[in-house]
């Protein structure tokens, strides 16, 4: 579980950068300069630790559903922060971890128990109060947050892609797990390159990529630990436990962005955290 809190530390911490260099540069620029110092990072890892890529073979399928999964997660995500407060999108972000449990129990055969089971549907209910504001409802006004679609799809994403991660770096090894990874997901970025040319071709040095190379290198952080995490433990044990992130994210947020929520979205933050490690406890 220890693995898994400090991949909340290091998510927790790029979620925050993230949106802040996403205001800057754009979601874009933001999520495609962090995860390219990612697999700048872990290929060097890869070269120091001489470690062999052979146990991929057998799972060359698995690397290339999780490069596409982390790259459609990453730019959902980065997009709902650009567009919404982190302090909700972070939270409902941190949903990824009940669609991985779900997967684990369903492919892996992991058996969680009754109180893991009272936290998912704790959590649940904790993102329809984070996703709602009660007044406006009661006003009979429908609350749209900009970056809640986005969010809810990054969820999914993320969903699937730490499954699967954790999936590899069951069987090959967190080092050449995450290296595959990360390089299948530049892989997929690149098609996009072409079609955001013109809003890529406006990145010039300056706070905001500096930032958004901060934000990739605090995710390395958090799918490096994760990674661990996963290869040395159960995998929705490390999946609930990382979900604690929003927890960071929302924090800096609220001090730096002076971010303001309504009474039951706090209470719902409380309950996506809370039951998440419910989650994890089972």
């Amino acid at each position: 579980m220890i693995f898994g809190l400090a991949a909340a530390l290091g998510w927790g911490l790029a979620d925050f950068f993230g949106a802040v260099s996403g205001r800057r540069i754009g979601s874009i620029g933001a999520v495609m300069s962090g995860q390219a110092l990612s697999a700048a990072f872990m290929t060097a890892v890869l070269v120091a630790t001489g470690t062999s890529l052979a146990p991929l073979g057998p799972d060359v399928w698995l690397v290339l559903m999780n490069g596409a999964a982390a790259a459609f997660a990453y730019l959902t995500h980065y997009k709902a922060l650009e567009l919404g407060p982190v302090a909700v999108v972070s939270p409902i972000g941190a949903g990824y971890a009940i669609v991985g449990v779900v997967l684990a129990i369903v492919i892996l055969g992991e058996r969680p128990t009754g109180l893991a089971l009272i936290g998912a549907a704790i959590a649940v209910a904790g993102v329809a109060l984070v996703s709602t504001d009660l007044r406006k409802l009661r006003d009979g006004i429908k609350n749209h947050l900009p970056g809640l679609p986005w969010s809810v799809a990054a969820a999914v994403g993320f969903g699937v892609a730490g499954f699967l991660l954790g999936w590899i770096a069951d069987r090959a090894g967190w080092v050449a797990g995450l290296w595959g990874s990360r390089v299948a997901q530049v892989v997929f970025f690149l098609p996009l390159v072409f079609v955001f040319r013109r809003e890529l071709s406006r990145l010039r040095p300056g706070f905001g990529l500096w930032i958004a190379l901060l934000a990739g290198a605090a995710d390395i952080l958090g799918v490096v630990t994760f990674s661990v995490g996963s290869d040395r433990g159960l995998n929705s044990i490390v999946l609930a436990s990382s979900a604690v992130f929003p927890l960071i994210a929302v924090t800096l947020s609220v001090i730096v962005f002076k971010e303001r929520l309504v009474a039951n979205q706090i209470v719902g933050i409380v309950l996506v955290v809370g039951g998440l490690l419910l989650l994890g406890l089972g």
